[in-house]
């Protein structure tokens, strides 16, 4: 996350809520009225939940919706051999990019 703007880890974990997928809760929203909903979908089943089936290619660097945000990202398992191609290393950096645009709507 380094690579998409955030300080240092300590400020990506202040500004962020991971969890899996089965148990995703990322807080309620500043006016109390609802829950602060995912922002970045890592992996295939986050991304088919939240967006429904497609192939990554067609997903990674890219952004959907509005309210929420969500950007895709690969999942970054090392048994995962899909950034092995520089075509999808291109993608993740334009994920990257956005996220850091995200953050930097919201760091101060």
């Amino acid at each position: 996350m380094l690579r998409a703007g955030f300080r240092d880890p300590d400020e990506f974990r202040r500004m962020t809520y991971i969890a899996a997928l089965m148990r995703c809760f990322p807080g309620r929203n500043r006016q109390n009225t609802g829950d602060l909903p995912p922002l970045i979908l890592i992996g295939q089943m986050a991304i088919s939940r939240f967006l429904g089936p497609a192939p990554l290619e067609e997903r990674v660097g890219k952004s959907f919706g509005a309210r929420p945000v969500m950007i895709p990202l690969p999942h970054p398992s090392g048994q995962n051999r899909w950034l092995n191609a520089p075509a999808n290393r291109e993608r993740l950096a334009s994920a990257l990019a956005l996220i850091g645009e995200q953050r930097a709507k919201f760091a101060r």
